[in-house]
């Protein structure tokens, strides 16, 4: 009787010390813990939308192919040109007097092409040597087979055009895979976190273990050499704790990497309520997934305007240049006389003193021309291979979204299963201890009861991270991310 009490309140002391150490370690840790700026799941993907390198560096390209676009744009407006030049000289002969003369001229000019494929250019000339004889001219030439037709001349804006809507998709693609990223990396933490805390568990588990067992050897209910095992286990739980407090740090500088911040910040991150994040995706019917996917995959979207765009233009331009060439000009000009008189002045433009005027065709057949047509059988064969590549990636988005829907659906019947598990195995321990208090079964028994609880949480665990994983692996392939954390594309 003496024995069972003297047990049973070691018991109480071993169970209030442990208590005591505990809440002695809160206040050391709220002290280190104190100033530190502290980021939750929502703060880090807004930061990450806008601190991200891979972020910023997209909306660089967006910026540089829009200025790619405004020069494909400025090619259709008016372009000046300014020339000026000035001569002076001085003769001397001889026996003669020197003599001197001079040559200044101003060239203004402006020109424009139509989308039909048209040149303007009306250019003027203000020659003055020793008179100043001013001239006008415009000069008009307009394709008529090759070169005619604004699909063939407006091939490299529209080319312009769809690489800037590429650009744009890029960006919304860097921000879903950062999105993604950052989640994924602090889940990463979460579960890094939760695995300190069930092996502080298990620490705390087997030092209450070797306590009690140093109880039952003093009491005589136990032999010396049962410390031992208690012991080892002691040791081996520590170092798990240490393996896994290393495991922690990699998964914060993980996560600081993925949102883009320098990996020596302070930075604190709150815990996270995975049943509620859990709640936030919303899984859609198979059929409906990959509808989502071919809708909103960025590369799909990428391929298919490649191949309706640059592509099938670049073989419209190739069959294009096979062509004849027939261009028809035109040339008016007034002034440019030599002279003084009606030649010289600025009325001598108007005067209709000198004007000429000229039209023309030119016409260039192209005989056994292999260079265009190796072209022409290049750019079918360019535009074959994108019909193909974009059926083959067709699948392989349908097959991936079948497979991640799949995923899901698996992962969660197995955290189901897992938190059965734990559940069990929890209860298998307590029944498990009972038995060591009581002397039925020895520490090893102890120990594997200990360790089944162990990888049953840790199985547990990592089936509720990889169930949400696998939700939120589903919500990018759909193209749902920036949907479901309500963000928008700003450029």
């Amino acid at each position: 009787m003496r024995k069972t009490v003297f047990l049973y309140s070691s018991m109480v002391f071993v169970w209030l010390w442990s208590i005591a150490n505990a809440i002695a370690a809160y206040p050391e840790q709220d002290s280190k813990n104190k100033g530190m700026p502290q980021l939750s799941l929502d703060d880090a993907i807004l930061l990450a939308v806008r601190s991200n390198p891979n972020v910023q560096s997209s909306r660089l390209s967006y910026v540089a192919q829009k200025f790619s676009l405004w020069v494909q744009e400025w090619q259709f407006y008016p372009h000046y040109s300014f020339q000026a030049s000035a001569a002076f000289s001085n003769n001397r002969i001889s026996g003669q007097s020197s003599s001197g003369s001079h040559n200044y001229d101003v060239q203004p000019a402006v020109s424009l092409v139509t989308p039909i494929g048209t040149t303007l250019t009306l250019s003027a000339s203000n020659p003055d040597i020793n008179h100043y004889n001013p001239g006008i001219s415009l000069q008009i030439m307009q394709p008529l087979i090759r070169g005619f037709g604004k699909a063939v001349v407006e091939a490299s804006l529209n080319d312009a055009r769809d690489s800037t809507v590429i650009s744009r998709l890029n960006i919304e693609g860097v921000l879903r895979s950062t999105v993604t990223d950052v989640i994924n990396a602090y889940l990463g933490v979460v579960s890094a976190e939760q695995t300190v805390v069930i092996d502080e568990d298990a620490v705390k588990r087997a030092e209450k273990s070797v306590e009690q067992t140093r109880l039952f050897i003093k009491a005589g209910h136990k032999a010396g050499n049962e410390l031992v095992t208690v012991e080892a286990n002691v040791a081996s739980a520590k170092t798990q704790l240490e393996n896994d407090k290393n495991s922690l740090a990699q998964a914060r500088y993980a996560l600081l990497t993925a949102i883009g911040l320098d990996p020596n910040a302070d930075i604190r991150f709150s815990s996270l309520d995975v049943q509620s994040l859990i709640r936030k995706y919303h899984l859609p019917a198979l059929a409906e997934a990959k509808k989502l996917t071919l809708e909103n995959d960025i590369q799909y979207q990428t391929e298919e305007i490649t191949l309706h765009g640059q592509k099938s233009r670049n073989l419209m331009v190739a069959e294009d240049n096979t062509r004849w060439k027939l261009d028809f000009t035109a040339n008016v000009a007034t002034g440019s006389g030599s002279g003084g008189g009606l030649n010289a002045g600025i009325n001598s433009v108007f005067n209709g003193a000198n004007q000429a005027q000229s039209v023309g065709l030119t016409l260039q057949i192209p005989i056994d021309d292999q260079q265009s047509k190796q072209a022409v059988v290049n750019a079918k064969i360019a535009l074959k291979q994108a019909e193909l590549a974009l059926l083959q990636d067709k699948w392989n988005k349908e097959t991936g979204a079948i497979n991640s829907w799949n995923t899901v659906v698996s992962a969660e019947r197995a955290l189901r299963f897992a938190v059965d598990a734990q559940t069990l195995q929890e209860k298998t321990y307590q029944v498990s201890y009972q038995k060591y208090l009581h002397g039925l079964i020895d520490s090893l028994e102890l120990q594997s009861a200990q360790l089944s609880l162990i990888q049953a949480q840790q199985a547990s665990l990592n089936a509720r991270i990889n169930y949400l994983r696998a939700l939120v692996n589903l919500d990018l392939i759909i193209g749902n991310t920036l949907r479901t954390w309500k963000i928008n594309v700003r450029l």
